[in-house]
């Protein structure tokens, strides 16, 4: 799994805070849904991108919750069990101006394809939702609500409850919230081998320019219909692929502590430090320099503790 994406397990890694509820986290498999309560502190916090869709339930508030948009911070009151959905894959930036206490479902990518591919009748390809801050959504509050308690529960057929309601869950904001696009059939046009060439060119060119009509040139596509089949077949667009490789490039480098960040910085193919860094700070929650001294660390770690 690439490091910019964040799984539930590390959560603590970016929010300060401490579990309340361990829930099913550490036992779920990795492809379904999963559980976990947390009490967080006051704080400003840049949210990497996630690996899972997320549910929030609040149960302790805050009069004061803000939400970056892209553009200005909106303020919310929140009370207690309302609800925030939050999309797979974008980063977001909040505050919070007291404790709070929520718990978290986490919704695989997996699970929400085959569920909506089970309503549609087709296989699904995208899964599209946005940020929803905050929603007073009472179905969707009481289904979650549900899900905990059984999913904590060591009643008889618990289990089976939890997995009806994941189903419903998964229903309720395939219904609401989110837009399902089916498999493009042209993905196919696509050779195994003109993939291995395009990912090999990416991989030895990241250091320069690396242009949606190069890319569609070696597949033999337009760079229109290039780009669509581009996002069917890999799920981000071009751009966001080869950003994702730069920053792995940038991982990789960053272990070596002779290599400069402004080094790095040009290898990988960034505009320039100040770029780079912006990227680790809204993929990684970390700058380089940061991201290279928790690697020593556990390098050291792994090297002295036996």
């Amino acid at each position: 799994m690439s490091l910019t994406l964040l799984p539930p397990e590390k959560m603590l890694d970016v929010i300060p805070g401490e579990v309340v509820e361990k829930g099913t986290v550490d036992t779920a498999p990795s492809k379904g849904m999963s559980i976990r309560g947390y009490r967080f502190y006051k704080t400003e916090v840049n949210i990497p991108c996630m690996r899972d869709y997320e549910l929030v339930r609040w149960k302790k508030g805050t009069s004061n919750l803000g939400f970056h948009n892209g553009s200005k911070w909106q303020k919310n009151a929140v009370h207690d069990d309302d609800v925030t959905i939050l999309t797979r894959g974008e980063s977001s930036r909040w505050y919070w101006m007291n404790d709070i206490e929520v718990s978290h479902i986490y919704i695989s990518q997996s699970l929400m394809a085959k569920v909506a591919a089970e309503i549609f009748q087709k296989d699904i390809d995208r899964i599209f939702v946005d940020h929803y801050p905050i929603i007073n959504d009472a179905a969707l509050s009481r289904l979650m609500e549900s899900y905990e308690s059984e999913s904590l529960s060591d009643e008889p057929g618990s289990g089976f409850y939890a997995q009806a309601l994941e189903i419903q869950l998964c229903i309720h904001l395939i219904r609401r919230y989110m837009k399902c696009i089916g498999r493009d059939k042209t993905a196919s046009c696509i050779s195994k081998a003109k993939l291995d060439a395009l990912q090999r060119y990416i991989t030895t060119h990241l250091a320069a320019t690396i242009s949606v009509k190069d890319m569609a040139a070696i597949v033999g596509l337009s760079p229109s219909h290039f780009v669509r089949v581009f996002g069917t077949i890999f799920g981000v667009s071009p751009h966001q692929y080869v950003q994702a490789q730069r920053l792995k490039r940038a991982e990789r480098l960053l272990a070596l502590h002779n290599v400069p960040l402004k080094a790095v910085a040009m290898d990988c193919g960034f505009a320039d430090q100040s770029h780079m860094t912006r990227l680790f700070k809204e993929k990684l929650s970390m700058t380089p320099k940061e991201y290279r001294e928790k690697r020593a660390c556990g390098l050291f770690c792994s090297l002295t503790v036996q």
